[in-house]
């Protein structure tokens, strides 16, 4: 990402809360291809058996998480879990959802990286692009 790019700042802020949190991921670079599309890429060799990538549990938003949050709570109780048919993806994006109102949430450097819109999901492509899905899992 050059210097200048516009989300420089955003990402940078992201990693500095992860390391100051004791996050390890030297090896690792993230690419930023378009708004809606972002890549994790190695920088150097890894050999077997390397750590590549450690964030401490407290930067994770995790299933049980959304599970236990006040809508994740209310979901799970109401058996929507067995409704829904991506349940952990529902329960987590809730959660994200819930955090990003939070003007304090302790996630909102994670959050602010997130893209905007995601036109790359399938609910959102046009007829002739879910055509080109026929025969896919999607």
């Amino acid at each position: 990402m050059p210097l200048d790019h516009p989300e420089r700042k955003r990402f940078n802020d992201m990693f500095e809360w992860l390391k100051n949190d004791g996050a390890y991921f030297e090896k690792l670079k993230l690419r930023y291809y378009t708004q809606d599309y972002r890549g994790v890429h190695a920088s150097r060799t890894i050999k077997k058996g390397e750590t590549i990538l450690l964030v401490p549990l407290k930067n994770l938003l995790t299933l049980d998480m959304a599970m236990e949050s006040p809508i994740g709570s209310q979901m799970a109780a109401r058996n929507f879990r067995e409704r829904l048919i991506s349940p952990k993806h529902s329960f987590l994006s809730t959660l994200i959802m819930e955090e990003k109102r939070k003007p304090d949430s302790e996630y909102a450097r994670f959050i602010d990286i997130l893209p905007k819109g995601y036109t790359n999901f399938p609910i959102f492509f046009t007829k002739e692009e879910r055509e080109w899905l026929n025969g896919s899992a999607f």
